[in-house]
């Protein structure tokens, strides 16, 4: 257990300060009319495999609102696979299908703090970028659709500058 804390607080305070993959932007969830959200990851996992497969760590803020599940998430998983290379490589955008799990510290009146799983669609073009999923709480049950819109420093941004 004391091992996790370590892992946990490492992700907090270590993340946001050496990040390389940043966002921010507008989430909307059915139960709720709008909330602000940021996102800090580090790769922790990106050597090429047959599978695509890479994985992200980091911490993400959703500001409170009347959805189920927000506040500050510590996301030490956070695997995607952008299916293939020539896709990848040749396409403008950045499509990946992924899954983040992490510890919610839930600012949600009513609810508490739980294990989140996530599986999500993401797409990017240069700064811009959409995330799309849905987010279920491992222990008390609860579950939200998501939309998420905003600008960021990722894959597609990269792709952008190695082009040129």
């Amino acid at each position: 257990m004391k091992k996790i804390i370590i892992f946990l607080l490492f992700i907090a305070f270590y993340s946001p300060i050496h990040s390389q993959v940043l966002g921010i932007g507008g989430q909307y969830v059915v139960e709720s009319k709008g909330q602000f959200f940021i996102n800090a990851a580090l790769p922790t996992f990106t050597k090429h495999n047959p599978l695509h497969l890479f994985n992200l760590s980091g911490i993400e803020y959703t500001t409170r609102g009347t959805a189920k599940l927000s506040g500050l998430q510590l996301k030490p998983i956070q695997l995607s696979t952008y299916l293939s290379d020539k896709l990848f490589y040749e396409s403008p955008f950045v499509v990946s299908l992924g899954i983040d799990a992490g510890y919610l510290f839930n600012f949600s009146k009513g609810y508490k703090n739980t294990l989140v799983i996530t599986p999500n669609l993401y797409v990017d073009y240069k700064i811009f970028f959409i995330k799309t999923g849905y987010e279920f709480d491992a222990f008390h049950g609860h579950h939200q659709y998501f939309i998420r819109a905003g600008i960021g420093f990722a894959l597609g941004t990269m792709k952008h500058f190695k082009a040129r």
